[in-house]
């Protein structure tokens, strides 16, 4: 090939060279994905990946299919925050939703 693309000969082209080498360096636009928290814990991220994924309802779904029911939950902006009264709770909802939240 007259010309190599990774050679540039010592000089820069003219546009920038953008870097595609992870899908975490990809631009989410609007609400993709939610972060999510129980009592004010990162837990990790719901990503919305099909049209009818359901987003912040799907967790609430997931939880209450997992005997965890009469939680607090709000949705703010790409934030769904979980709040649970006992501790031990709280720990029990938190590993629920790292598996989760890994697998989906």
């Amino acid at each position: 090939m007259w010309w190599d693309p990774n050679n540039f000969n010592g000089y820069w082209p003219p546009w920038p060279i953008v870097s595609q080498d992870s899908d975490r360096n990809r631009v989410k636009e609007g609400n993709e994905f939610y972060q999510v928290y129980v009592n004010q814990d990162y837990v990790g991220d719901k990503e919305c990946v099909a049209q009818g994924d359901g987003g912040p309802s799907s967790v609430e779904d997931y939880l209450k299919s997992r005997g965890f029911g009469d939680l607090a939950i709000q949705t703010e902006g790409n934030q769904i925050r979980i709040q649970a009264d006992e501790a031990d709770q709280a720990e029990e909802i938190k590993r629920n939703l790292s598996v989760y939240l890994s697998i989906r």
